[in-house]
């Protein structure tokens, strides 16, 4: 395999979600069931919002 190919802007592996306030309480667009907000940290790679109930992520825009 001689060619490859890059892209023209670099992956971002850690994209830049706003990270609502503490304590925002929001419920899950598919099931309505209340989401936890995790945790903001460096080493955290995942969306801001978890619902244990689907066991899906979303950002403060999906909400």
């Amino acid at each position: 395999m001689d060619e490859f190919t890059t892209f023209d802007e670099p992956l971002k592996f850690n994209p830049d979600y706003k990270w609502p306030d503490e304590g925002t309480e929001k419920d899950c667009p598919k099931c309505n069931g209340a989401l936890t907000l995790n945790e903001q940290s460096v080493s955290y790679k995942g969306k801001p919002w978890w619902c244990g109930i689907c066991r899906w992520q979303f950002t403060d825009e999906e909400v």
